[in-house]
């Protein structure tokens, strides 16, 4: 199989289901933009999938800051002409309850969870419209669906990032993009407490099982758009 020529932005790409996408994808054979703060664990990630079919190309950005955002999104479009793909994916939490949470806190969530998924999505769309083809990919949460205790300020950012969604699908699926909203239920990443993660791991669900599912996604026909996606554990939600 020829190697695609696919141009795929990942955000959050330097743990859990970011880093799992960003291997499925290169190992598929698309050219990978994985982004996130933490420089030394994407360079550890480019390492890893040298010699790859497809190719990782790494940049720290920290998408809380619109500024950066569209420093790496110019520097796409510069040298790769588009972004096919965007899989807004990075995402923070704390395990905290209402009164708890401090306006700092509150602040970080959302300005990563959903400004910093304006932020990225509005840097490529124009190149989209030109090209009347491209997928934005929103790894979201069931904690949108759903209602979890210690999750306040996690499930509001979370539920706006579908409502936001959601519009910009109906504004520009004219367009031929697609806008696809998935909704994973416990997923074995570091954003869980270690001890979650020890006593829970066996009824969590893999990052690599998720991410080939999104790949698969991203192959469907143009004439289709899987709008959005529920993947829970087949032992169902865990309360924690």
């Amino acid at each position: 199989m020829k190697r695609s020529d696919r141009i795929v932005w990942v955000t959050g790409a330097s743990s859990g289901i970011g880093w799992a996408l960003v291997e499925t994808f290169v190992r598929h054979g698309d050219k990978v933009i994985a982004t996130a703060r933490q420089e030394n664990k994407l360079l550890e990630l480019q390492r890893k999938l040298r010699g790859s079919r497809g190719k990782c190309i790494v940049h720290t950005c920290d998408i809380r800051k619109q500024s950066q955002v569209r420093k790496v999104a110019d520097q796409i479009v510069a040298e790769h002409g588009k972004v096919d793909i965007l899989i807004n994916n990075a995402g923070v939490t704390y395990f905290k309850d209402f009164l708890s949470t401090t306006p700092r806190e509150f602040d970080e969530v959302v300005e990563t969870n959903l400004s910093g998924v304006f932020y990225t999505t509005k840097a490529v769309l124009p190149t989209m419209i030109v090209h009347r083809d491209g997928i934005v990919l929103n790894v979201i949460s069931y904690a949108a669906k759903a209602t979890y205790t210690l999750s306040a300020a996690y499930s509001a950012s979370k539920a706006g990032v579908e409502a936001l969604m959601d519009v910009l699908r109906a504004e520009v699926r004219g367009n031929g993009i697609k806008v696809v909203n998935v909704f994973p239920g416990a997923v074995l990443t570091p954003i869980w407490h270690a001890k979650h993660r020890e006593k829970y791991a066996d009824r969590m669900m893999k990052p690599a099982e998720l991410a080939q599912l999104l790949y698969d996604v991203t192959r469907q026909p143009k004439s289709m758009m899987i709008e959005q996606m529920i993947v829970r554990p087949q032992t169902g939600d865990l309360k924690v």
